[in-house]
C-alpha cells in the first residue's frame, strides 16, 4: 500500500498562470491518511520521480540535498527542506512526495513534479494601448517569451500595472488575465492581458479638523506637497488631483513637519478618512491636534574644538527668541539630509576632513513655550582618501580621467570633492551623466576613505549636421567635430578610430552654406594646455564668402577672413566654478559691389580691418547632465574692445570716406547674459535666461561701426559669422538672412547697437537613456534691438510663445523643432509675425 503523507502535502502547491492553487493527487492513492506505523527513520533507498520529463531521479536528487544511504524521518526536517528547495527553484508548478515502497527499515519515495509553463505572446488590451504602449508593459514587467510562469510573475503584473494607472489617478484600475495554449508550440501559453483603467478619480475635497492657528488652505498648499484637491489655473497642469496612498501617507507626515516648521513641536494626526463620496470621488477628512507653540531658549555647543562656537552660532543662523523651527534647526545642523547647497554644520566638518563626525541636536530643556537647544558635536580625526579607482574608460586615456578627479589619495576627505569630481566628470561629454557611479567605502580603523568611480564612455565624435530655418531660409552645416581628440597621436595610425581619441582635446572641421552664403573653419581646443589646472587653448580660422547677383545682373561680394587664439582658465575665487577667459582676433573684411551702410552713406567698395581684444568671465555650475541640466546656472559677462587709433592720430574724420573710417576699425562691446536652471515640480526644470549687450566707439565723430552690430530674431544662426553680425535668436520671428543682406534690417527686427532678450522656458524630459535623449519645452520669450540709449527701452520687447522638443544623439549632437508665435509687428510689417517654424541643429537657444 502506498501512503501519503499528510506533513509533507503542507508543501504541495501550484503557481498555474491563472493564480489557483490545485494540488493533485496520485490517481491509484484513494487513502488520504497514512499509516502511524509507517513514521519513524528510515534509510533513503532510492527516489521515483513523476510527471516531468526532463529531470533525472539523480537531478532531482542533487535539487534536494538528499543522497541514497541517508537515513531521514518520516514526517521529518529533510524530507520538508527538500520540497523547499524544489520549490525555490522555481521550476514546477506542482510538488508532492509519496511513499513509494518501504521494506523493513528502508524506504522508496516517489516525487510527483509538474513543469511550471512558459510564456508565449504577451498583449495587453485597452484603451489607449498601442504597439508602443504594449512593448512598455512587457518590458517593464519583464514578460519576455520563455519567461517561466510562476505564482510571484502572475502577482506581479497584477500589481505592477494597474499601479502604473493608479499614478495617473485611474484608481479603479485592474487586470485580467487571459491565457490560452500558443499555436506553434503546445509547451508555451499565450497572455492576453485586458486592462480596465476606469475613470480617472480625483479629490474632491481635503478637509481639516483642530486647525486653530493654521488655515486649511495654507496645511493644502504646504503640507500636502503631492496630494491635492481639484482646483483650476496652473496648479491643477502641474499638480494634478490624483490619490496614491504612498505619497497620501509621506504627506501626512509633510503636515506634521510643516507645523513642526512653524514652531508645533507637539503637533500629530489624530485620525484621517478617505472616502468616495456620491461622485465616485475621493473625500479626505484629518484630524489634528496642533499642540502649543514653541520659542527657542538657550543654545550650546559641546565638543566642538575645529571651529569655535561663534563661527558655528553664525552658521547656523537660529537665536534665541526665534520660533522653535525644528525641520529648519535639524537640517542646518545636518540631520535629515542636511541643506542642499551644504551650508549645514555636519557639511562643514565633513568638507574639513571629519568623515567619521557627529552633529547631534539635542532638546535639553523645555522651559513653559520655550526649548533649550544644545548641539553635541563628536569631531573624531580627520579622513584622508586612500585608494582612488575608476573603469569604463574604453576610449578616454587614464590621465585625461585622473586630472578631473577631486579625490585624489593623500588629500583630506571632503564630502564637496564627491560632488565635484561627478560634475567635471558629467561636463567632459565623454561619459554619459546619468551612468556616472561612485562607491564610496570608508575604513574607520585607519580614518581613510576608498572610492571607485564607474564610468561609461557614450560617442563624443560628431558627424556634425548644424541647420536653421525660419521664413523662407535655410542655412547648414557641414563637419567632423572630434570632441575626444588626440593630437600627440595624430601620426600613430594605429590608433585611428578612425581618428586618434582619448586625450579630450577637440578638432572641428567645418563648412557652411546657404543660398549665396559659405562659410569654412577649422578649430582646435586644448583643455589643460599646462596639464596641472584647466586652462583652454583655442584656435581657428574661419573664410567666410558672399556672392550674389544685384538687380541689374552684377556681382555683390564680401569676403571674410577671421583667426583668433585665447585662453580660458579656471579660477580659484570667489570659487572655482569661475574661468577667465581672454583672447585676441583679426579679421579683414573685403567688399566689392556690396553694400553696407555707413551711418547715412552707402559704401560698395573698400577694406575694413579688426584687430580686437576678448576678455570674458563667467561662472558655470549647470548640471548634471549638459545636455539636460536641472539645477545650477551658467552666468557671463564679456568684453570685447579694439584699441583707440583714433587717440593716437590727427585725422580729420569730417573729410573722410566712410571706407577711410573703418580701415582700422574701433569700438568696445560688452555684453551680459544669465541661464538659470531650477526643478520646480518633479522633473519640470524651468530655465530663465536675461542677456544684454550694447556697443559704442571711442570717437563721437566715429560712432559704432557698421559691423559687428546685434541683430534679433529668428534661431540665432552662426553667431555673427555673417558679414560681421552678431545674431540674437528670438524664436516667432524670421532668421537673420531674411532679406539677403540687400539692406540695413537684415533681420525682421533690424540692427543696433543695443539688445536684450529674455526668456522663460520649461522643460520635460522624455527620455534621458544613453542612445537618445529627448526633451519637450514649452517657452515664453521677448526681445528687441535699438540703435541709441535716448530710443532704448527694454520694456519695449518683441514678445512671442512656443513649443518644442529636442533629441539629442551623439553622431549628430542636438535637433530640435520649435513652433513659435510672434504676438508683435516686425520692422517694416503692419502686421504681427504669426507662426513660425524653426528647425535647428546643434545649436543653443
Amino acid at each position: 500500500m502506498k501512503f501519503r503523507f499528510i506533513p509533507i502535502i503542507m508543501f504541495v502547491a501550484s503557481a498555474h498562470f491563472y493564480g489557483q492553487v490545485t494540488p493533485q493527487g496520485n490517481p491509484q492513492d484513494t487513502n488520504p491518511v497514512y499509516a502511524e506505523s509507517q513514521t519513524g527513520s528510515y534509510k533513503l533507498q532510492d527516489i521515483v520521480v513523476d510527471g516531468v520529463k526532463r529531470y533525472s531521479p539523480a537531478q532531482i536528487l542533487r535539487f534536494t540535498g538528499l543522497t541514497k544511504g541517508e537515513i531521514v524521518d518520516i514526517p521529518g526536517q529533510k524530507v520538508s527542506n527538500a520540497i523547499r528547495k524544489l520549490w525555490e527553484t522555481n521550476s514546477f508548478s506542482e510538488v508532492e512526495v509519496y511513499i513509494e515502497s518501504q521494506q523493513g527499515e528502508s524506504v522508496v519515495l516517489r516525487f510527483y513534479l509538474q513543469d511550471l509553463k512558459e510564456l508565449g505572446e504577451v498583449t495587453f488590451t485597452g484603451k489607449g494601448i498601442g504597439k508602443s504602449k504594449n512593448e512598455k508593459l512587457a518590458k517593464d514587467n519583464n514578460l519576455k517569451p520563455g519567461t517561466k510562469i510562476t505564482q510571484n510573475l502572475v502577482s506581479t503584473v497584477k500589481t505592477n500595472v494597474p499601479n502604473e494607472y493608479v499614478k495617473k489617478g485611474f484608481s479603479d484600475a485592474k487586470v485580467t488575465i487571459k491565457d490560452k495554449v500558443n499555436a506553434n508550440d503546445p509547451n508555451l501559453v499565450d497572455w492576453t492581458i485586458e486592462v480596465e483603467k476606469g475613470k480617472r478619480i480625483k479629490i474632491d475635497r481635503i478637509d481639516f479638523e483642530g486647525n486653530e492657528n493654521v488655515s486649511d488652505s495654507k496645511l493644502r498648499k504646504k503640507g500636502f506637497k503631492d496630494t491635492k484637491q481639484k482646483r483650476f489655473g496652473i496648479g491643477a497642469i502641474l499638480k494634478p488631483s490624483k490619490f496614491i496612498e504612498e505619497k497620501y501617507e509621506a504627506d501626512k507626515q509633510n503636515l506634521v513637519n510643516y507645523y513642526n516648521s512653524l514652531g508645533y513641536r507637539d503637533a500629530r494626526v489624530l485620525s484621517d478618512s478617505v472616502t468616495r463620496n456620491d461622485k465616485n470621488n475621493f473625500e479626505i477628512n484629518v484630524k489634528l491636534n496642533e499642540g502649543k507653540k514653541y520659542y527657542i531658549g538657550d543654545i550650546s555647543f559641546v565638543g566642538n574644538t575645529a571651529f569655535s562656537t561663534e563661527f558655528l552660532q553664525r552658521l547656523l543662523g537660529y537665536k534665541t527668541g526665534d520660533i522653535y523651527d525644528a525641520v529648519g534647526f535639524n537640517k542646518k545642523v545636518g540631520e535629515d539630509g542636511g541643506k542642499e547647497d551644504d551650508s549645514d554644520i555636519k557639511s562643514l566638518y565633513m568638507n574639513s576632513g571629519y568623515l567619521f563626525s557627529n552633529v547631534t541636536p539635542v532638546e535639553k530643556a523645555v522651559n513653559g513655550d520655550s526649548i533649550n537647544l544644545e548641539v553635541r558635536i563628536s569631531e573624531g580625526e580627520k579622513a584622508t582618501w586612500n585608494r582612488v579607482t575608476w573603469s569604463g574608460n574604453t576610449t578616454t586615456h587614464d590621465h585625461v580621467v585622473l586630472r578631473s578627479l577631486r579625490t585624489r589619495p593623500g588629500n583630506l576627505f571632503a564630502k564637496s570633492d564627491i560632488k565635484r569630481t561627478y560634475f567635471d566628470l558629467a561636463s567632459m561629454s565623454f561619459f554619459d551623466p546619468q551612468q556616472i557611479g561612485q562607491d564610496i567605502k570608508p575604513n574607520p580603523q585607519d580614518n581613510t576613505v576608498d572610492v571607485h568611480w564607474s564610468l561609461v564612455e557614450k560617442g563624443s565624435s560628431q558627424v556634425q549636421l548644424q541647420a536653421g530655418y525660419g521664413g523662407d531660409s535655410f542655412i547648414g552645416t557641414l563637419g567632423l567635430t572630434f570632441n575626444n581628440f588626440s593630437l600627440r597621436n595624430f601620426l600613430k595610425f594605429k590608433d585611428f578610430k578612425p581618428v586618434p581619441q582619448g586625450d579630450g582635446q577637440t578638432l572641428s572641421i567645418q563648412a557652411q552654406a546657404g543660398y549665396y552664403f559659405q562659410n569654412y573653419g577649422i578649430s582646435f581646443t586644448e583643455p589643460w594646455l599646462f596639464g596641472t589646472r584647466p586652462t583652454g587653448l583655442s584656435v581657428g580660422v574661419n573664410q567666410s564668402l558672399v556672392n550674389y547677383e544685384d538687380q541689374f545682373g552684377m556681382d555683390q561680394k564680401l569676403n571674410i577672413f577671421s583667426a583668433n587664439a585665447g585662453l580660458n582658465r579656471l579660477l580659484r575665487w570667489p570659487d572655482d566654478y569661475f574661468s577667465l577667459y581672454t583672447g585676441i582676433q583679426f579679421q579683414r573684411y573685403n567688399f566689392d559691389n556690396y553694400p553696407f551702410l555707413f551711418g547715412t552713406t552707402r559704401e560698395y567698395y573698400g577694406n575694413a580691418n579688426n584687430f580686437s581684444i576678448n576678455v570674458g568671465l563667467s561662472r558655470n555650475s549647470a548640471g548634471i547632465d549638459p545636455i539636460f541640466p536641472t539645477s545650477g546656472s551658467n552666468v557671463e559677462t564679456s568684453v570685447k574692445f579694439t584699441p583707440p587709433y583714433s587717440l593716437f592720430s590727427n585725422k580729420d574724420y569730417s573729410v573722410m570716406s566712410p571706407a577711410e573710417k573703418y580701415n582700422l576699425m574701433e569700438f568696445y562691446k560688452v555684453k551680459v547674459k544669465s541661464d538659470f536652471y531650477n526643478e520646480i515640480v518633479g522633473k519640470l526644470v524651468l530655465r530663465s535666461t536675461a542677456e544684454m549687450g550694447f556697443m559704442d566707439g571711442y570717437n563721437s565723430e566715429l560712432g559704432a561701426p557698421p559691423f559687428e552690430r546685434f541683430y534679433v530674431g529668428g534661431t540665432g544662426l552662426f553667431g555673427g559669422r555673417y558679414d560681421g553680425r552678431e545674431l540674437v535668436p528670438l524664436r516667432g520671428y524670421e532668421n537673420a538672412t531674411t532679406d539677403g543682406g540687400t539692406r540695413d534690417d537684415v533681420t525682421q527686427l533690424g540692427g543696433g547697437t543695443i539688445y536684450n532678450r529674455f526668456s522663460l522656458e520649461l522643460r520635460y524630459p522624455i527620455s534621458m537613456n544613453q542612445t537618445a535623449k529627448i526633451y519637450a519645452l514649452t517657452f515664453l520669450e521677448g526681445g528687441n534691438v535699438w540703435n541709441d540709449w535716448g530710443n532704448f527701452n527694454p520694456f519695449q520687447l518683441k514678445r512671442s510663445a512656443g513649443v518644442g522638443v529636442r533629441v539629442y544623439m551623439g553622431a549628430f549632437g542636438l535637433i530640435g523643432f520649435d513652433f513659435a508665435y510672434g504676438f508683435d509687428k516686425p520692422l517694416y510689417n503692419s502686421e504681427p509675425s504669426g507662426w513660425k517654424t524653426h528647425f535647428l541643429m546643434n545649436q543653443s537657444l
